[in-house]
């Protein structure tokens, strides 16, 4: 079997074929990955077969098992001058850009707190990654967070104050989502994309999770010293309500206003040789495939309880271990 790399470089219309080492070691990232391989004939053979591609391997795991850290802002208008928009200012902006300093040289999500919303089990890990953040109310809130014009114009900008002030926004992230998505091709052209569904909050626990979240990060937001700097902006919130009908206000809440921490993982699953559903073995080897390895976020079979980026790292350090030792 035939085993390289074709590419296409600035747009040209020719073809080159790299062969070159060993092995071939893709790292194209947990939507790439998927992308390349299925274009390669490598993947559930139903998929393959829709877009009339070769099958080569059929391995049925290729773009399932999506996961993705899920995280809902509860908006908070702040009461601190310092943190108001006139700080948002040129100056200050190019003060924090050249030398790094004054008011916005905070980090985003510079306070985080983890927890467990059903209490304390040691044995357990941490269901929630809390951050606080501040930013200010107008399109740097689409650019931070990705937020669509349409989506700020809506839903978002109605909660602001008129002179536009600074908001702290608590985000609770769901560290172990049990919904799974996946990751299937729109076409059998490398330019267009794939499809990409999430399929968040598909699972009940989910949403009963970020629920509980939210009450609890606003019980600490009502704490002393905050409840002193921070007012909580939610529309259509009655205190009085009962909790069923609360619950019923924050599972809408959520689902309108939740949005990607952006660590999606899975779709290239690491697992066991028997595993029907593993994509690579433990060596970061595709199963079926000599010579071929996957080395990103994709094969991590679950989400860690945190940012994935640094696991990331492990996960290459690692794999160039494996490589050298079989060098």
């Amino acid at each position: 079997m035939y085993l390289g790399v074709i590419v296409k470089r600035d747009n040209s219309s020719e073809k080159e074929e790299l062969i070159k080492g060993k092995e071939v070691i893709l790292s194209a990232g947990t939507i790439g990955s998927v992308q390349i391989l299925l274009l390669s004939g490598i993947g559930p053979q139903n998929e393959l077969e829709k877009h009339k591609i070769p099958l080569i391997v059929n391995l049925p795991g290729v773009g399932k098992n999506l996961q993705d850290h899920l995280m809902t802002p509860l908006f908070y208008l702040s009461r601190l001058p310092t943190l108001s928009n006139r700080d948002a200012t040129v100056e200050n902006l190019e003060l924090w850009k050249h030398e790094g300093k004054g008011p916005l040289a905070s980090g985003v999500g510079g306070s985080q707190a983890w927890f467990q919303v059903d209490g304390n089990d040691k044995t357990q890990y941490p269901d929630i990654q809390l951050l606080f953040c501040s930013v200010t109310a107008d399109a740097n809130l689409c650019r931070l967070w990705n937020f669509k014009p349409e989506v700020y114009e809506k839903y978002l900008k109605p909660k602001f104050c008129e002179d536009q002030q600074c908001t702290v926004i608590a985000l609770p992230v769901l560290l172990h989502p049990k919904s799974r998505g996946e990751i299937t091709l729109a076409s059998d052209d490398p330019f267009v994309h794939p499809i990409i569904d999430p399929n968040y909050l598909e699972d009940k626990e989910d949403v009963r999770k970020l629920i509980e979240a939210c009450k609890i990060t606003d019980q600490i937001c009502k704490t002393k010293p905050l409840n002193s700097v921070l007012e909580l902006m939610m529309d259509d919130r009655n205190e009085n309500t009962t909790s069923e009908n609360q619950d019923q206000f924050l599972e809408s809440y959520i689902r309108k206003y939740s949005l990607t921490a952006y660590h999606p993982i899975g779709t290239c699953k690491m697992g066991k040789q028997e595993d029907p559903m593993a994509v690579v073995t433990p060596d970061t080897r595709v199963k079926g495939v000599k010579s071929l390895r996957v080395v990103d976020a994709s094969i991590m079979p679950t989400l860690v309880s945190g940012n994935a980026n640094i696991p990331t790292i492990a996960v290459a350090e690692r794999a160039a271990d494996l490589i050298k030792s079989n060098s």
